[in-house]
């Protein structure tokens, strides 16, 4: 190994406020960030932020401004914005001094990366965040077709066959491939036992606290999250309409972004349907709430889950929601597209409140895996790994077939 750990990013957007930038600058690390657009922590910022006309755009400013990374590591490219949307293979510009001192690249779904293996240093490696499940565009077009009243638009033909190129291209070129859950690892090996080899488990952290003691209501289910077929609030709905006709006691919130559409299909007499709400009523919303719901069909690791289990949540949630635990401790895991079993899980958590207080503290624990510091520890490490040549040696390596987490019971 010639040269230190040197990282350029490809990211298009803002995911996780730049927080896998941020951390290789502080781990000294970080040779650029590319993105479309993103403004340093200096005044300048400050005042875009301060004079900018209306509150959506101050609050633009305000997730595109960098913490702690100072411009002279930033550089644009507008374009990207669109590459991961539209599955376009273009080549981002990147210096002959940024090729040449890189030891890794490091892209978002491997935004950035057509290109790199002709121009990048012999000795360079490309890692890929795979921040969703592969096939996630696959599933929701099933949805589409089986909710057509929901009136989501499935993806055409032509964007199909782009995005499972983008996919391919993804897994032949890259060194490793970092997967925030089991999942996601599993869905990749799906397009090829083989890319399983190149695997690696790295999960995303959370940062949001709740005071020690929440207040829960008894019942109050929430959901959160835009509310879209690709998390399955469609399913969630069911749940509620069982639970309608066996105990008239539970409320099912939604928080979130929500399409008229949806909303009409939600409505009922146990359901709250609240928009997108601040920062501030999420909090409050985690803190009344009694178990927390999202059973995803593709995520890569959903967020909210994490947050919920902070507040000392039960979950319930599929495998694909992309958060790991015990089944049967912090939450209980449900089949895809399985309502009554979603209804099952409620009752079998809300109606046992010396079980449903056990699984909220070890939800608690749960969570503490999931911190910043756990993630940038971890996130450095696997990409000094892969630069090293040795990650397949690492703790999180998942190069083989592994087995489930055991549920409660001991078992498989």
């Amino acid at each position: 190994m010639s040269k230190p750990l040197k990282v350029t990013v490809f990211q298009p957007g803002a995911r996780h406020n730049y927080l896998q930038s941020r951390f290789l600058h502080r781990a000294g690390a970080l040779q650029r960030l590319y993105t479309d657009f993103a403004l340093a922590d200096h005044i300048g910022a400050k005042l875009l932020r301060a004079l900018a006309p209306t509150a959506a755009l101050r609050g633009k400013f305000a997730r595109r401004t960098v913490a702690e990374i100072p411009q002279s590591k930033i550089r644009l490219f507008p374009p990207s914005a669109r590459h991961n949307r539209d599955g376009r293979p273009e080549d981002w510009p990147v210096t002959r001094a940024d090729l040449e001192q890189t030891s890794v690249h490091f892209t978002q779904y491997y935004a950035g990366g057509h290109g790199l293996r002709d121009r990048a240093s012999p000795e360079a490696k490309i890692v890929s965040d795979v921040f969703i499940i592969p096939s996630a565009h696959k599933i929701v077009n099933e949805e589409c077709h089986l909710f057509p009243q929901w009136g989501e638009a499935a993806f055409d033909d032509v964007l199909n066959d782009r995005y499972e190129s983008f996919t391919h291209d993804m897994l032949e070129d890259c060194d490793a491939l970092f997967c925030p859950a089991q999942s996601v690892i599993d869905d990749v090996a799906a397009y090829g036992e083989a890319y399983r080899d190149k695997c690696l488990l790295v999960p995303y952290g959370s940062s949001l606290t709740f005071p020690a003691a929440t207040q829960a209501e008894p019942r109050r289910i929430l959901f959160a999250g835009s509310v879209s077929l690709r998390k399955g609030p469609q399913y969630v709905k069911r749940a509620a309409e069982l639970l309608a006709t066996r105990n008239e006691g539970y409320t099912f919130v939604f928080a979130g972004d929500i399409g008229e559409e949806a909303a009409s299909q939600l409505e009922g007499d146990n359901v709250e349907l609240l928009g997108h709400i601040s920062k501030d009523r999420m909090i409050a919303e985690y803190s009344r709430a009694d178990v927390f719901v999202l059973p995803s069909l593709a995520e890569g690791s959903a967020g909210v889950v994490l947050e919920a289990m902070s507040a000392g949540l039960p979950v319930v949630v599929t495998r694909n929601a992309g958060v790991d635990f015990t089944d049967g401790e912090a939450g209980i895991y449900v089949d895809l597209r399985d309502g009554e079993a979603i209804a099952s899980a409620l009752e079998t958590i809300c109606e046992d409140r010396e079980r449903r207080a056990e699984m909220s503290e070890a939800a608690k624990r749960r969570s503490q895996a999931y911190g910043h510091s756990e993630w940038e520890s971890l996130f450095v490490r696997s990409l000094e790994g892969v630069h090293r040549g040795d990650f397949r040696a690492l703790d999180n390596y998942r190069g083989e077939s592994r087995p489930q987490l055991a549920t409660a019971s001991g078992k498989p």
